[in-house]
């Protein structure tokens, strides 16, 4: 019996060993460096019982550690280069491993709001855009507005009383005190919004040194917020999740198109891989070097999003994510306007004492506003790709009343604009569920036999 325990254990040691290297293998590399990225992926999972019915629940929300940025600091010491540099080619670029789940350093605090500071450097060509303070709108005529384009569409799939959920809902660990759900959305400034959550619940550090935001466990479990819908209800079986949403304050960022993608480039691409150039660009611009401008690198990495060779979820539509036109937001706030939609979040939350992060062009992080870059960096795009990054992100456009370069209010809201000439017949049965770029998502099957599937995608 003794000889067999150690046989066991031996047994056992090798299988952990075996284990380990295959970890580190396809297909489960892949799967890690998926969920490294956040990039949602389905679980198809089969029931004996019903072989035709699969369910997908989307990982979404990953707990993996934030890995250090892939480019180096000011404050490291620079590696030494050959004098000549070879050349930059698709079939020579290394890529470093880009933690798309890792947003770059935000600056700390500033008491300033945007708009009515002292104005960061602007390049003396570049168009001068108007001062947010202008441009806010008043939160219900937004939501009018998305209600009746979405109607006006055909856009509304919820039935009434129904909610759909956006890509992530995220609540606070003090959330009773708050009552406050947000829906994030990337390259809207939830980076910021998830450190100003970290300062609600009673995070004293400076925001610069606060990181790892992106972890969901840092924040209220949602699943305390069915329980709580559940123990009001007379029959708890059939709470849904607009039960459970009705009494928290419920707040979304939508940003425009087009400096959205200039901020994905930057964080994604300037600021992650070697020379500011994925190999994806190269192939699109041969003559691209690390010397070539932002600009040109831009207009190469524009052209990849919206012919699908450049794929990820931080350039995707904004609009079926966020289901603006399904989920009971209280407020639809623009990034543009941050500095002023956020005191009316603040007010509603009972959070007007914790202070908002500023923008990295607020405090000197980014010597330029991205907004500042806009035109120059369209300017390098091709007219033929530029209606096609119209054309990508049209519903974001016509939605929620976002304006192109060429309108005088860019890139603020416009709801007196005539979309159609702007964006040519809008024929609603051409919208799609999903976005035919949509970065494709790895299925994993499991035999798992459950007898059924709650809102909140647990096993009951």
């Amino acid at each position: 019996m003794f000889v067999s325990r150690k046989v066991l254990i031996g047994a056992f040691v090798l299988l952990l060993c075996f284990a380990a290297l295959v970890y580190k293998t396809k297909p489960f590399g892949n799967l890690l460096d998926n969920l490294q990225g956040e990039e949602n992926i389905v679980i198809e999972i089969s029931s004996d019982t019903d072989s035709s019915s699969t369910i997908h629940q989307e990982l979404e929300d990953t707990e993996i550690e934030e890995a250090a940025p892939e480019y180096q600091s000011s404050e490291t010491e620079p590696t030494e280069k050959e004098p000549t540099e070879p050349l930059i080619t698709a079939d020579t670029i290394t890529e470093p491993q880009i933690g798309l789940a890792v947003s770059s350093e935000q600056p700390s605090t500033t008491i300033e709001p945007r708009g009515h500071h002292n104005p960061v450097a602007v390049p003396d060509t570049a168009k001068r855009i108007g001062d947010s303070w202008d441009h806010v709108k008043d939160t219900q005529e937004i939501l009018n507005f998305v209600r009746s384009q979405c109607e006006k569409y055909h856009q509304i799939t919820a039935e009434p009383g129904e909610a759909k959920k956006p890509r992530m809902l995220i609540i606070p660990k003090n959330w009773r005190e708050h009552m406050i759900l947000y829906s994030s959305n990337p390259k809207t400034g939830s980076t910021s919004f998830k450190k100003w959550y970290t300062r609600i619940q009673g995070d004293p550090r400076p925001y610069d040194e606060i990181t790892g935001v992106h972890m969901m466990k840092k924040y209220g479990s949602l699943e305390e917020a069915w329980n709580l819908a559940k123990s009001k209800s007379n029959d708890p079986y059939s709470v849904t999740l607009a039960d459970m949403i009705k009494p928290f304050y419920k707040v979304g960022f939508m940003r425009n198109p087009l400096n959205r993608l200039i901020s994905g480039f930057r964080d994604k691409v300037l600021r992650r891989t070697e020379g500011g150039i994925k190999g994806d660009m190269i192939n699109i611009n041969p003559h691209l070097t690390a010397e070539s401008s932002d600009a040109d690198k831009f207009a190469a990495f524009a052209e990849g999003v919206v012919k699908g060779t450049i794929k990820n979820f931080h350039f995707v539509p904004q609009w079926n994510k966020m289901k603006i036109c399904d989920f009971p937001f209280d407020i639809i706030a623009q990034t543009e306007t941050t500095s002023q939609q956020i005191k009316e979040v603040q007010e509603r939350t009972n959070t007007t004492q914790y202070e908002f992060p500023g923008s990295r062009s607020e405090v000197g992080y980014d010597s330029v506003a991205t907004v500042h870059l806009a035109h120059e960096f369209y300017d390098k795009v091709k007219p033929d790709i530029m209606e096609m990054i119209y054309q990508y992100y049209k519903w974001d456009f016509v939605l929620m009343g976002y304006t192109k370069l060429s309108n005088p209010n860019f890139p603020y809201l416009d709801f007196e604009q005539d979309f159609e000439k702007e964006f040519g017949p809008l024929d609603w049965e051409s919208i799609k569920p999903t976005e035919p770029n949509e970065p494709t998502r790895p299925v994993i099957r499991a035999p798992i036999k459950i007898k059924s599937w709650d809102t909140m995608g647990k096993t009951v």
